[in-house]
């Protein structure tokens, strides 16, 4: 179990299988927007409930990286 309180801006985001998905650049709500990729950036908003754990700083999702496209829904960038 984690409390909202324990997420913040900046956290690695990884998915189920141990790999990193990205990391918080914006809370809003329910969601954590999450940026992936470095020269092709793209963001996605993940809700609270997909989130299973918050361990040594970092969030970890009930999903994998497979399905940070099928899941999670891509938003337009932000400037960050």
């Amino acid at each position: 179990m984690f409390s909202r309180s324990e997420i913040h801006k900046g956290m690695k985001v990884r998915g189920n299988d141990g790999h990193v998905l990205g990391r918080i650049i914006e809370m809003t709500g329910d969601e954590l927007i999450v940026e992936k990729g470095l020269l092709r950036r793209h963001d996605f908003a993940v809700t609270l409930a997909d989130v299973r754990e918050v361990v040594g700083g970092e969030v970890v999702l009930n999903h994998g990286r497979d399905s940070l496209f099928s899941a999670p829904r891509e938003v337009p960038p932000t400037k960050h």
